[in-house]
Order: structure tokens, then C-alpha cells, then sequence
């Protein structure tokens, strides 16, 4: 379908400004130049090396040039009164209706190369990319735009191949750097290698001299674990044998009170054993994370209250527990058998260090979800001097050296509440008595956690 130059004339005027209307009012056009001009603008229309499609109503094609009915592979015929949605692949059909309704409302010029990847689609269903520009105008109230179309397929391949050279010079690049970094890690390393074989030469002498170090601080501690054990040990068995001769003798009714004595030798005497096995076995299974910390919900007065009436049996004549609960809250999240165990521990050894009918005093109070415990004694204290060293392994204050113990209490006690993230603090006076406080923090979802 060829267009005469009428037919054009038709969609031309559309470019005269009302301006160029008046000039034609008042100043002659020769014939000869206004055809003249439609031939250009048929030139331009017909050889133009981009495609020219007119839709009316931003929808119906009404015009093709040459170029546009090649690009697509449509004849004049075919393509004109074809919606433009026809030339858009299948599957974007539906979303380019939408963009062109929009598009209806508020339409405006639109240059070429808006960074949107378009597609085109031919008669024959191959798709290729395009490139669009829009030019919206009115003809006696019937709304056009001109669509301006150039297919970008060499300019893509052209990209395609750039990016592929640059890939490939990249890669390229890549490989130098990676070879010059291969290179200079060969000779960094080797330097390190050598630094390195300086560097131990040198530290020999003190990794040797920190080895010696560390086996004497070794053998001193093994010789004081044999010093205490052997004596620790020795002492209960020397009581149990005397005792266990000496019950032989009293064969007599009337001896009854002598054998009941001795057979509480024997009693108090396997009980030392035992507390002693208890401590090193606690410490052997602390320090190879053995024992773990299993929190509880916990009435805190009863239980203190349980652990005092299993401890009372063990204590010196005359002497006493009071205990005291300061606070409202009973409730707490603790681990019950780890607790029994350091309170066992600070209750014999306030028991211990302490002469006979002396009151021992267990407080507790539980505030912003930390449980505070303080046991307290009139006993013997500990010397100022040697108060920094309490909590260090198989340490023994001067003035108790002659009462039993293995001098491993404290520090496990130490070790108990370091796994339940608590602390240990106290406070003594020689001959006066000592006071240790506990604290052992916990929250509501602990239990839950572990």
C-alpha cells in the first residue's frame, strides 16, 4: 500500500504551529513549493532508516513506512488496522496494554534510549530488540503518536562482543595478577620460613626455660597433692585401726559406752575419708568438664533448709545453725546438687575452724534475679597475709594447719560457681571469724536453655 501525497498531507498538517496557519493567511505560498515540501516530507516518511509506525487512539495502527513493515515482516495490508500490541511479544502483551492505557492518561514525548530493555516481535513470532521513541498529537480531536523504531540487534551483538572482550581481558588480567601473586607469596613464604626458623632458634632458650618452669611448679604441686593426701590419709586410718583393736577389748556388757565411742571414731573417721575422696574426684571431674550445670526452679529457704538438717549430724558439739531467709522472693533457677555441694563445703568448713558450741550463721535473700547466700562463723580467721592465696589449690592458713583437710574446698567451691557464672567474696578477722558471701545470677528462661 503505497501512500499518495494527499494522504500524507493529511498527517503533515498536523506538524504546521498555528503561527505558520497565519503566515499562510497573509503571505502566498507557491503551488510548486508546498508540493515540492510534501515530497520532502514523503521522502522522509518512505526513506527514512528508522521504522514509522502512526497509531490513532495510542492503539490502532494507521501507518507504516517501508521500514517498520521490513522490521516486523508485515505487508501495508497486513499491518494496518492491527492493534500495536500485536507487535509486542506474546508474554509482555498484557503488561504493554496496561503501560499504554497509562501511558493514554498522561501522554508526552518520549525520546530514543530510555534504558529499557524493549522487544519487538515480527509475523513470523521471533522476537528481536528494539529501541522506541513516542511522539503524541491531535487531528481534529482524534489523538495519534508516532512511534519511532529502530531495531538494535547488530548494536546488542556489538555490546554482547565488547563485554565479551572485556570478560576475556579481564580474565586475562586476573591470570597476571593471580601468577605475579603466586610468585610473590613463593617468596614471601620463603622468607617467612626463614624468619620463622630465626625466630624459633632464638625462643629456644626461653620455650626450655618456661618447659622447666612449668615441670618444677608441676612437681611441687604433685608433691604437696602426696604431702597432704599421705597425711590427710593416714591420720583416719591410724583412727580407725586403734579404734577397731581397741572395740575387741570390750567384750563386756557394762563396756557398751566405750565400744559405742569408738565405733563413732570409726564413723567420723570414714566420714573424713569420704568428704576427701568427694573433693578430689570434684575436682578431677571440674576440671575435665565432666559436671555439668543443670539449672532448676527451686524453692530457695526449703532447700537451704534440707541441706542444713543433712549437715547437722557432722557438726561439733554444741554448735548450731541458725539461718535466716531476708527477702520475699523464694523462687529461683539453680542447679540444686551443685549448690548442696558448695554449702556443704562453707558450712563444715565454718564448722571446722571453729571451737565447739560457736553458732554458725546461713543467710540468704534472692533480689534482681540473683540468689546471695552468706555463711558466717565465730571461728579462728584466716591471717591478712595469707587471705590472697585462699582459693588457690591445697593452700592451708598456718593457724589450721593442725585441723584436717586437703586444702581443696575453697578452690572447688571457686570452680563450681565460675560454671554458673557466679563470683565468691568474703571477709575475716584472725581470732574473730570469717564471713563468705555467694552470688549466683539466673533468668526465667534459663531452665529452658539448657
Amino acid at each position: 500500500m503505497k501512500y499518495d501525497l494527499n494522504h500524507i498531507l493529511n498527517f503533515t498538517c498536523c506538524f504546521i504551529l498555528p503561527n505558520d496557519f497565519k503566515k499562510m493567511n497573509s503571505i502566498f505560498v507557491p503551488k510548486k513549493r508546498m508540493l515540492n515540501e510534501l515530497k520532502l516530507v514523503e521522502a522522509i516518511f518512505y526513506y527514512s532508516t528508522e521504522g514509522i509506525i502512526v497509531c490513532k487512539n495510542y492503539s490502532e495502527i494507521v501507518m507504516a513506512n517501508p521500514r517498520a513493515l521490513q522490521l516486523f515482516g508485515y505487508s501495508a495490508e497486513e499491518m494496518i488496522g492491527l492493534e500495536i500490541d500485536t507487535l509486542v511479544p506474546y508474554e509482555k502483551r498484557e503488561e504493554h496494554k496496561q503501560l499504554r492505557e497509562k501511558y493514554s492518561h498522561h501522554p508526552h514525548a518520549r525520546p530514543m534510549g530510555k534504558n529499557m530493555e524493549l522487544f519487538g516481535c515480527r509475523k513470523d513470532g521471533t522476537k528481536f530488540p528494539i529501541e522506541v521513541g513516542l511522539s503524541p498529537f491531535e487531528i481534529n480531536g482524534s489523538k495519534y503518536v508516532i512511534c519511532f523504531i529502530i531495531d538494535v540487534t547488530e548494536r546488542r551483538q556489538a555490546q554482547e562482543k565488547l563485554k565479551e572482550y572485556a570478560e576475556l581481558l579481564k580474565r586475562k588480567n586476573e591470570e597476571i595478577l593471580y601468577l605475579n601473586h603466586v610468585l610473590e607469596s613463593k617468596v614471601k613464604e620463603r622468607t617467612r620460613e626463614l624468619a620463622r626458623v630465626i625466630y624459633e632458634l632464638s625462643q629456644s632458650k626461653n620455650e626450655l626455660s618456661q618447659a622447666l618452669e612449668k615441670e618444677k611448679a608441676l612437681n611441687e604441686i604433685k608433691s604437696r597433692f602426696v604431702s597432704t593426701a599421705s597425711h590427710e590419709f593416714r591420720t583416719p586410718l591410724s583412727t580407725i585401726l586403734s579404734s577397731a583393736s581397741l572395740i575387741q577389748r570390750y567384750t563386756k556388757t557394762e563396756e557398751q559406752d566405750k565400744r559405742e565411742r569408738h565405733i563413732q571414731k570409726i564413723k567420723n573417721a570414714v566420714t573424713h575419708l569420704t568428704e576427701m575422696l568427694n573433693d578430689f574426684l570434684s575436682l578431677d571431674k571440674l576440671e575435665e568438664g565432666i559436671i555439668r550445670y543443670k539449672p532448676e526452679v527451686i524453692n530457695l529457704s526449703d532447700t537451704i533448709k534440707q541441706i542444713i538438717e543433712e549437715i547437722n549430724p557432722i557438726l561439733k558439739k554444741g554448735q548450731h545453725i541458725i539461718y535466716k531467709h531476708l527477702s520475699n522472693h523464694q523462687e529461683c533457677i539453680v542447679d540444686t546438687q551443685i549448690l548442696k555441694n558448695i554449702l556443704f563445703n562453707l558450712i563444715s568448713n565454718a564448722s571446722k575452724y571453729s571451737d565447739e558450741d560457736m553458732p554458725i550463721i546461713v543467710e540468704s535473700k534472692i533480689e534482681n534475679n540473683v540468689v546471695h547466700i552468706s555463711v558466717t562463723d565465730k571461728g579462728y580467721g584466716i591471717p591478712e597475709e595469707e587471705q590472697p592465696f585462699l582459693f588457690t589449690r591445697f593452700f592451708r592458713a598456718n593457724n589450721v594447719s593442725n585441723i584436717q583437710g586437703t586444702g581443696l574446698g575453697l578452690n572447688i567451691v571457686k570452680k563450681y560457681l565460675e560454671l554458673m557464672n557466679g563470683q565468691i567474696s568474703f571477709t575475716s578477722k584472725l581470732n574473730e571469724g570469717s564471713t563468705f558471701v555467694i552470688q549466683i545470677p539466673f533468668h526465667k528462661n534459663q531452665q529452658q536453655e539448657n
